[in-house]
């Protein structure tokens, strides 16, 4: 399998491309460099003026220093640094001074020895004047060296610059994809959580836009249940206060007619008073729900106990429920099994949550029917399912079904399920907890 290359191996590879491509600049622009000079200085013209100038310059030296033609040996100063200049001095037939490096000059007290001319007497003639005599010299100017050294270096100053533009063109695709990341968390900061970060590739960059993609999509989902939060609160309140206000009313109603005796009998007097108790305990009946939703929505993040069996965890709220359920005339039909599932949860929460359940039940199912509690494991999941059937006529007193929304957020704390289902007549709660 192909390894992936990391961000710091597609660095290594831009440097290392960076140095070739300066590399193969320098090679070629020398190539072209030598090209270019041997062409310009292959005229007979631009030879001949550059040979020129060199005849001016070595006759400067020679009048600057004073020279005779017995201080010959001094022009090996300007001979080594004037290099590509090569010459040879005459007096007369006689060789004076050659910077040619096989030719061997002949000085004075060699007069008797008798010199040829060299092959490269076909090269034009100059005159040198000296401060005793007058000499002709031939002169070769390779301008393609004197010059092309001096180019070599101006091309590698410029290919160490083109460095730094090659390294930069190679990695333009990850600068715009890092200035891509950086447009697109500032939209973040800016609370624009519905446009998705761009994933380019595999790298760290990559694994990094990865990483702030899911911490917006978790941004954004507690952003929804927050608002959604909100917004069943919202409506809970309004229910509430609608719930309360018409209890209210009533019982304003009652008190007004016991107050000013608009009753005849005593025992209406007493049915006013039965009526004034029912609504009383119907506002209390709000007033505790209500607080018990306030305490589970206060409770943002919940300590459960320690795992423990499925019989120690419900045997007691179980029974209590049962037993209170039986006290009102209920029936119930018990299907527990003997699995004896490890959960984790919250004892306090789930003796609320029976409680809420028992009492649902005594105002909202049919007495004629029995309840049914079993046991149920389901996919990694463990818990109760409860079946009652509903009375055939609805109860005088709406519910705002708080308690059903605090058995929901209960459950949601403890990372369980609470599934509610209502067919015809058969309501349907079905709770599951995580099997350790």
């Amino acid at each position: 399998m192909r390894k992936k290359l990391g961000l710091s191996g597609k660095l290594v590879l831009m440097i290392l491309f960076s140095a070739l491509a300066s590399a193969v600049f320098l090679v070629g622009m020398q190539v072209v460099l030598n090209k270019a000079l041997w062409l310009y200085f292959d005229q007979p013209e631009t030879q001949q003026k550059a040979v020129e100038k060199q005849v001016q310059e070595l006759q400067s030296y020679i009048d600057r220093r004073g020279l005779s033609s017995r201080d010959i040996d001094k022009l090996d100063d300007w001979s080594v640094r004037n290099g590509s200049t090569m010459f040879i001095i005459y007096d007369r037939s006689r060789m004076l001074y050659s910077s040619y490096p096989l030719v061997a000059p002949v000085y004075e007290g060699r007069e008797n020895v008798t010199e040829t001319v060299p092959a490269e007497r076909w090269l034009p003639m100059y005159s040198l004047t000296f401060s005793d005599k007058e000499a002709t010299a031939m002169f070769y100017y390779n301008g393609v060296d004197a010059y092309y050294g001096k180019g070599c270096e101006i091309l590698l100053l410029v290919s160490f610059a083109l460095f730094p533009l090659f390294f930069f063109l190679s990695s333009r695709k990850i600068i715009r994809y890092i200035l891509l990341l950086s447009g697109e968390i500032q939209a973040m900061e800016g609370g624009d959580l519905d446009h998705a970060i761009t994933i380019q590739g595999d790298d760290e960059l990559a694994l990094l836009a990865t990483s702030l993609d899911g911490l917006r999509l978790t941004l954004r989902q507690q952003q929804a249940e927050e608002a959604q939060a909100a917004a069943k609160v919202k409506s809970l309140i309004t229910e509430m206060s609608h719930d309360l206000r018409t209890p209210l009313t009533t019982l304003l109603l009652y008190t007004e007619i016991l107050r000013h005796h608009k009753y005849e009998t005593e025992a209406q007097q007493d049915e006013y008073l039965a009526k004034i108790d029912g609504k009383a305990r119907q506002i209390k009946q709000l007033s505790d729900n209500l607080f018990e939703y306030a305490l589970v929505t206060r409770d943002t993040v919940v300590q459960l106990d320690a795992p423990a069996r499925f019989s120690q965890i419900f045997e007691e709220p179980l029974a209590e429920m049962v037993e209170m359920l039986q006290q009102r005339g209920f029936a119930c039909a018990l299907e527990l099994g003997s699995e004896d599932v490890l959960l984790t949860v919250r004892a306090q929460y789930i003796r609320r949550i029976l409680d809420n359940i028992g009492s649902n039940l005594i105002k909202y199912a049919d007495p004629a029917r029995p309840i049914e509690v079993r046991f149920l494991r389901q996919e990694g999941r463990a818990g109760l399912v409860l079946r009652n059937h509903v009375l055939p006529a609805p109860p005088a007193v709406e519910s705002t079904k708080v308690g059903l929304t605090s058995i929901e957020t209960m459950m949601d704390k403890m990372h369980a399920d609470c599934k509610i289902e209502q067919e015809n007549e058969q309501f349907t709660m079905t709770l599951l907890f995580p099997v350790e």
